[in-house]
């Protein structure tokens, strides 16, 4: 009764009650100076006049929405739980005259909402319902979408960091501290929700996207900032310090303080190169990440050599990047048998000799440098667009290429991946692909840093009965493979072996029904599929938690944009289909020494990056991939996909082997399609009536089958194509 006295005496006198909301604000803003030096951006996005607004946010924490109250210039309401705000703890925050209560059981309840909200009363809502116990965004209730298309109000979002690390959150890892800043992002304002065009039983659900899809956009504005990868492995090392950062498989574990001091002693020693860019073959260590850390400490170019591709690329690779000093292991050498004579004329720094040269000098400076790193945590105007690293597209279909990605590249990439994929400080990767590879790299060993996480370094993709037992003896959460890999450990695990595992990715190549299902049914776990090229740091689209639909690869990450152009030959579907390209921070800044492609991508295509890639667009925004263009078939004028037809065919002559579809010349038809596969049981008329049976025309189904033992791989598991079709050409000209 006290409170609707205190209200209703508000209301006959508005003078009284705007003296003590300025009273009750400038308290606020005192606390949240002194605790939280809470930063406002964006506050001339707060609209001045308008019909009807909702503002949307992220919700961390308790004192979010007072925190809003306070900053935003605008007399809103709070959208509250009416059975929260009941609960003793919260009564005189939660009913009040600065509260619209909510009855989630009453379906009527959101009636007096929109009434509200068209009536131009500013509304503040919270579309996760809670607050959040991840750090990231939670599912998004559809309520709040209904709210919006319903009333046709403009759309304000925002974004709060940090509010998650104060002690009014849910955060049950790592510290909650009572001085933390705090960042308020104020995004542009969206135009009303429109979706008349759609059947009504789809409104809620895509009005709660849409939504979701500008809590995303405006969480990479806000946390996506202009940095080098150095000033941010030291900030991050600083603020972690003694939680474990890398683990590998000779039992070197080094935390993010011990990092940060052994990237500082190993860069001082690799600092006396006087080349810009110095080549790394080397496996997945500990070792290997410290001194990527220490090369970009003393801004020097990492160029990470693919050591599955054989003498010949690795010295066109060297060739490409003007490589005069390599750093290598002469025990690694040794395992993968490639003989030193391939870096004839270059400098050899091998791991057993640097490890002599750390001495307690080097490492007294490096904790120095540690405590007090001075200029190396600043940066240069302009240097986060400076190349950070280079790295060597796969070459399944033509030469590789050398691929310079800047700072802004890679940090932009992490932060668009994390705002989709809800990593927390308690998770530990799992990461076997090369470092050599940009998903090993990016996702596997510098995104867990980002995140507070941890991961373990494998040396090898191919130990499929070592790498699930690593999985199970550490305790891994999230796991990073492609299809082939992913398959092989499904086969050698134990049912156990991935109890802990929260997410499993799969990248660079297709995923199968058969793994997808094996590891649903055996392990319980849905493997999230994604896509990606080295050229765009490499994350282009993910499926995660919130947003799933399987066969296809995910949504586009927030921060970029992409277009379809139609090819010929191709149904378009509408313009759903297409070839795909991207812009965006993620994208390179071009190739090495490759005037042609740079001409096409920095003049022709104006900086989208033209992925090759057929693809559609489904209803509810995911993409399918179709094909690569250079994998379409054109027989008998129709436009066949290679890919589609040996994605049909996987895993359907023996779990164990494996088909490529290729095509070759046909007098008849110009081409025909046959099979490559390494099963002696294979036929013809089966795959016809496999083909048949998922509806392909009698166009795509294989004319011929090419029996070959050995089918050429490269270092990620894929088909090397280019090899293989060396291979048949071969096989031909002996016939």
């Amino acid at each position: 009764m006290r409170g609707k006295a205190t209200t209703h005496m508000f209301n006959k006198h508005p003078i009284m009650k705007a003296i003590v909301e300025e009273g009750c604000r400038l308290l606020f803003k005192i606390y949240f100076f002194l605790f939280h030096r809470v930063r406002v951006k964006g506050m001339v996005n707060v609209p001045k006049e308008f019909e009807k607004l909702i503002i949307i946010s992220n919700h961390e924490s308790l004192i979010d929405g007072v925190l809003l109250w306070t900053y935003l210039d605008l007399d809103l309401k709070i959208l509250v739980s009416r059975a929260r705000a009941q609960e003793w703890r919260f009564k005189f925050f939660m009913q009040n005259d600065y509260t619209v209560p909510l009855d989630t059981m009453n379906p009527y309840s959101l009636k007096g909402i929109i009434d509200r909200v068209n009536k131009g009363t500013p509304l503040l809502v919270f579309p996760e319902g809670r607050m959040t116990r991840t750090g990231s965004l939670m599912k998004i209730y559809e309520g709040t979408g209904f709210v919006a298309y319903k009333t046709g109000a403009r759309i304000l979002p925002i974004y709060l960091s940090n509010t998650y690390s104060t002690i009014f959150s849910k955060k049950k890892e790592g510290r909650r501290k009572i001085f933390t800043p705090i960042t308020v992002t104020v995004g542009k304002d969206l135009e009303p929700i429109i979706l008349e065009d759609m059947p009504p039983k789809k409104r809620k659900k895509q009005a709660a996207a849409i939504i979701y899809k500008a809590l995303c956009d405006i969480a990479y504005e806000a946390r996506n900032k202009s940095a080098t990868l150095a000033c941010e492995l030291i900030r991050l090392c600083k603020e972690n310090k003694s939680r474990m950062l890398y683990k590998d498989s000779t039992g070197k574990e080094a935390s993010y303080k011990r990092s940060l001091v052994g990237a500082f002693a190993l860069g001082s020693c690799l600092s006396k190169v006087p080349d810009k860019n110095i080549g790394i073959l080397l496996p997945n260590l500990t070792i290997t990440a410290l001194i990527f850390m220490g090369l970009q400490l003393f801004r020097k170019t990492p160029a990470f050599l693919n050591y599955s591709t054989g003498p010949a690329a690795l010295q066109h690779a060297m060739e490409l990047a003007d490589l005069t000093t390599i750093i290598t292991s002469r025990q690694f050498l040794d395992r993968i048998r490639i003989s030193q004579s391939v870096f004839e004329g270059k400098k050899v720094i091998f791991l057993e000799e640097l490890r002599e040269e750390i001495g307690l000098r080097q490492k007294l400076t490096g904790i120095m440098r540690s405590i007090f790193p001075g200029s190396y945590s600043q940066m240069r105007p302009g240097e986060e667009k400076e190349t950070a690293v280079i790295l060597f597209t796969s070459g399944s279909e033509g030469v590789p290429k050398g691929v310079c990605l800047s700072h802004e590249n890679i940090i932009s990439n992490i932060h668009q991946a994390l705002i989709k994929v809800d990593v927390r400080e308690t998770d530990y990767f799992l990461n076997a692909l090369p470092i050599f590879h940009s998903f090993g790299l990016t996702i596997g060993t510098i995104l867990p840093m980002f995140a507070h996480a941890k991961v373990f370094l494998y040396v090898s993709p191919l130990h499929y009965r070592v790498v699930p037992q690593i999985a199970y003896d550490e305790g891994c959460t999230i796991f990073v493979g492609t299809n082939t890999f992913l398959n092989g450990y499904s086969k050698k695990a134990h049912p156990y072996d991935f109890y802990s595992m929260r997410y499993v990715f799969c990248g660079a190549e297709a995923l199968s029904d058969s793994v997808f299902e094996r590891y649903a049914k055996v392990y319980g776990i849905r493997v999230m599929s994604g896509y990606g090229a080295t050229e765009c740091s490499p994350v282009i689209s993910i499926n995660n938690a919130l947003e799933h639909e399987y066969g296809t690869v995910g949504k586009v990450l927030p921060g970029m944009e992409y277009r379809l152009v139609p090819v010929e030959g191709i149904d378009d579907k509408q313009g759903r289909v297409g070839k795909l390209y991207i812009k965006g921070k993620n994208v390179m800044t071009g190739y090495l020494k490759n005037e042609k492609a740079n001409e096409k991508f920095h003049v022709e295509d104006r900086g989208w990056y033209d992925t090759g890639d057929i693809v559609e667009i489904t209803d509810d925004g995911f993409l399918k991939i179709v094909g690569r263009l250079k994998r379409f078939s054109k027989i008998s004028g129709e436009m066949i996909s290679l890919t589609a037809v040996e994605e049909a065919l996987a895993g359907q002559f023996g779990e164990r082997k494996e088909a490529a579809v290729m095509a070759v010349s046909d007098e008849r038809k110009g081409e025909k399609i046959i099979l490559v596969t390494n099963s002696r049981d294979a036929e013809l008329k089966t795959a016809r009536e496999i083909l048949k049976a998922k509806g392909f025309s009698d166009l795509a189904c294989p004319r011929e089958i090419r029996y070959m033992k050995d089918m050429p791989k490269l270092g990620t598991g894929k088909i090397d194509y280019v090899r293989l079709k060396e291979l048949l050409k071969a096989v031909n000209s002996e016939r």
